[in-house]
């Protein structure tokens, strides 16, 4: 579980999970959690998984069935304490050559300000209304 890696802010470990994602390399993806056993990754429709060893699990099969994906981020948004750092966005998801993304996923990761520097604490995605066009995300309804 040691982390090698040292992130100075909540984006760089932010940019360092979706590079690894597109990479599909478990290691450098597991570097940017915390090491902390109450970590939580939540898959589109899929139920929570706790803890380091399962989370590396579900991500280790990820890579290993699936073709290579990547992963554009819209509307992010991100909020700041001095500890903690949440970053929500919409995503859309390239699977191997396919031209057109699937998603949209909206996405909540909590980043954690560790001894370390800064980790994933928390990856949550849930599948959103179908039939938005790429690029929705951008409107505000109050």
């Amino acid at each position: 579980m040691s982390s090698q890696a040292i992130f100075s802010s909540a984006e760089d470990c932010s940019r360092a999970f979706y590079d690894a994602f597109s990479h599909a390399e478990v290691d450098a993806l597991m570097a940017v959690w915390a090491e902390d056993e109450e970590i939580c990754c939540a898959h589109p429709s899929a139920a929570p998984l706790y803890g380091y060893a399962a989370v590396r699990a579900a991500w280790d099969a990820i890579f290993r069935n699936s073709a290579k994906m990547r992963i554009e981020l819209r509307d992010e948004r991100w909020h700041h304490t001095i500890g903690m750092a949440v970053q929500w966005s919409i995503e859309w998801i390239y699977v191997g050559d396919e031209p057109q993304p699937r998603g949209p996923v909206f996405v909540t990761n909590v980043f954690l300000r560790a001894p370390q520097g800064w980790r994933l604490l928390s990856h949550s995605a849930a599948p959103v209304q179908t039939g938005l066009a790429v690029g929705a995300g951008n409107v505000v309804l109050h």
